[in-house]
């Protein structure tokens, strides 16, 4: 019996057997999931008109995608920010979690793609304003077959007041000037009046005695992190660190590295991250500290 094999098919078997990268043959979804954006997650607004949703995606394991649903109660503007965490510590130049959104006709109207300036990054924002009332989806989706992430998804709605058209309505909210009292043309201050006499009061005031200083604050003590992602970037190579030992991390506070001498400033501080750009550093200088950074004041 003559066996016919397909090209993918053979070279698939040809990397399993010779232990190449076991890469996913399938499309990153289940195979009876249809139209997956109808059963999209309603994410509710609280009182400060705010909502979060957290999560995570893998390509591998047929979670692809995730959406979700926003619906604007008036006229306003929507901001949507995304934090994106990698696993591991191993750094993918490739490595991208895109982000569309979509208007109540399904029509993109905001996104960050691989053919986007903010591709790669791993926070992202999207400000949309004047958008009109309705059902709006916001869609998450990894673009490398062996890619995976965690995520946390704000979003924050702004209405527009009721007269806020963009266009002047002059002078139709101008009230009318109310009657003004008739004044003389002639003054007609009395000849033999006199304005009365303020009496000047003297205030006794006390010395100023000068209050003791302070005590100085004892010194915060050093704080580690590890870096769990490395970028190379114009300045140099930007690192981002993990806060899990070090809750205490915020923007402003310098890291120092293993083998290079100058520190640096972190910032884009969240919850779960910090990002700092090491100047004039390749990623095999930072990668030398370890994967641990000092983090002080």
């Amino acid at each position: 019996m003559r066996w016919i094999v397909s090209l993918p098919v053979a070279l698939t078997a040809m990397l399993v057997a010779c232990g190449g990268p076991q890469i996913p043959a399938h499309n990153g979804y289940k195979p009876k999931e249809a139209q997956p954006w109808k059963k999209a997650k309603a994410l509710k607004f609280d009182e400060r008109n705010e909502a979060k949703a957290e999560g995570d995606v893998s390509y591998p394991d047929m979670r692809r995608a995730r959406w979700f649903q926003l619906t604007l109660p008036s006229n306003g503007q929507l901001t949507i920010a995304l934090e994106i965490t990698p696993p591991g510590d191993a750094v993918n130049d490739d490595f991208d979690l895109a982000l569309e959104v979509l208007d109540p006709s399904y029509r993109v109207i905001s996104k960050s793609a691989l053919d986007d300036e903010d591709a790669h990054e791993l926070n992202k924002k999207k400000t949309l304003v004047d958008l009109p009332p309705g059902k709006y989806l916001v869609h998450l989706f990894l673009q490398g077959r062996n890619d995976a992430a965690d995520f946390v998804l704000r979003a924050a709605f702004k209405p527009t007041a009721a007269n806020d058209t963009g266009r002047s309505n002059f002078p139709a909210v101008v009230p009318f000037v109310p009657a003004l009292p008739v004044v003389p043309l002639q003054d007609d201050t009395p000849r033999n009046f006199k304005p009365p006499q303020t009496a000047t009061v003297a205030v006794a005031r006390k010395p100023h005695t000068a209050k003791p200083a302070a005590p100085a604050a004892p010194a915060a003590a050093p704080l580690s992190a590890r870096i769990i992602a490395i970028q190379v970037v114009p300045e140099g190579t930007r690192i981002t660190i993990g806060r899990g030992t070090a809750f205490d991390a915020h923007d402003g506070m310098q890291v120092h590295l293993a083998g290079i001498p100058d520190t640096f400033p972190i910032g884009n501080c969240t919850e779960r991250t910090c990002t700092a750009v090491i100047r004039h550093a390749t990623p095999d200088q930072v990668k030398g500290a370890n994967g641990v950074v000092t983090l002080t004041p």
